[in-house]
């Protein structure tokens, strides 16, 4: 049930300090019960306060953190209907079954997509290493993956041991572990949760996920990404939807986690398919998508329509004013000058 600002008030501090950025405690409990702002924004508010509160003024989908990244934290299924919070990521993917030709290619491609748009930096920000059936491989695989600076490692295995020895030889990188199912989830948790890393859970289907997770939460577990990659196109797309609707409309907490979608394995390395079905995941709640490869083909298209998904409504993106010089620019060469603007 929601909680009014006035209920939050009641148990507030009531200094109006103004550390919390707000003018008054009640401009603060206000912001609070909109979803805005933590309650922990208070340095005064009462430990006890905080633990009844917090649980009640928490979005319906829970923050997760993934290397410098946050997911998921959203209250709405639309940006028009308040802004959307944190932005979906995207993973390039190594596989065992790549020879090491195609593999230090596709890590030199990964690499090489990183540039700067409208004060944001753009990448690939995760790395998606999937297990083909040689362990040995595949730990190798993952040690490479995390020897590229700034990617968060997605370690896809559903074998236990496989699963252990990777994140054991990487755990520096706090990977995720992409492979708890209703059948090996305990094992699984008790890897992810002793390495303190992002658990990766799959369902055949939505009744099964949730009880996967229902599982994994009631274990303690709440740090967890869903799996929601389906046999087709379509059971992947109504999968993400749905998922995200009973969380944010239904208020049903199980499911409100950020979503991985694999495309890789929906679109059999058409490319071009690929693409256009990424940019449906970027509007339709993949929180990470993991593509077979990036280029600067790829990204460009996607990351731009990102950025104007992801970006709040009533905070147009704007370039800080300066002067930028270009190519290697001298006093005598040609100025141009340009403004930000924003349509009314």
């Amino acid at each position: 049930m929601a909680v009014k600002g006035l209920d939050i008030f009641k148990l507030s501090p009531k200094k109006n300090c103004k550390e919390c950025g707000s003018p008054t405690c009640m401009a603060f409990c206000m912001k609070v019960a909109q979803g805005s702002i933590e309650i922990t924004k208070c340095p005064y508010m009462s430990e006890e306060a905080i633990a009844l509160l917090s649980e009640a003024t928490a979005p319906p989908m829970k923050t997760v953190t993934v290397g410098e990244h946050k997911l998921g934290g959203e209250t709405v299924m639309m940006r028009h209907e308040k802004t959307l919070v944190n932005r979906n990521l995207f993973a390039a993917t190594l596989c065992t079954c790549m020879d090491d030709a195609k593999v230090e290619a596709r890590i030199e491609g990964i690499k090489k997509v990183d540039y700067e748009r409208i004060g944001e930096r753009e990448m690939v920000e995760c790395v998606f290493v999937h297990d083909a059936g040689d362990s040995a491989k595949f730990v190798e695989l993952c040690k490479k993956a995390a020897a590229i600076e700034g990617r968060t490692v997605i370690i896809d295995t559903k074998d236990v041991d496989t699963a252990k020895a990777a994140v054991e030889a990487i755990k520096d990188n706090k990977p995720i572990l992409n492979g708890a199912n209703k059948d090996n989830f305990e094992a699984m948790n008790a890897i992810a949760t002793a390495a303190g890393i992002v658990l990766g859970v799959h369902g055949a289907d939505l009744s099964e996920l949730h009880d996967t997770v229902a599982a994994l939460e009631k274990a303690g577990n709440k740090n967890l990404i869903l799996d929601v990659t389906a046999e087709t196109v379509k059971e992947t797309f109504a999968n993400a939807v749905l998922v995200r609707r009973t969380a944010i409309k239904d208020g049903d907490r199980t499911f409100g986690y950020p979503s991985l979608v694999n495309l890789g394995v929906l679109c059999d390395h058409n490319e071009h398919l690929e693409t256009a079905l990424a940019s449906v995941f970027v509007l339709k709640y993949g929180s990470i998508i993991v593509m077979d490869k990036i280029g600067y083909a790829e990204a460009l298209p996607l990351y731009g329509l990102r950025q104007n998904i992801f970006t709040d409504p009533q905070k147009p993106m704007k370039v800080a004013p300066g002067i930028y010089p270009i190519n290697g620019a001298t006093p005598d060469d040609p100025c141009a000058l340009t403004v930000d603007f924003a349509l009314t």
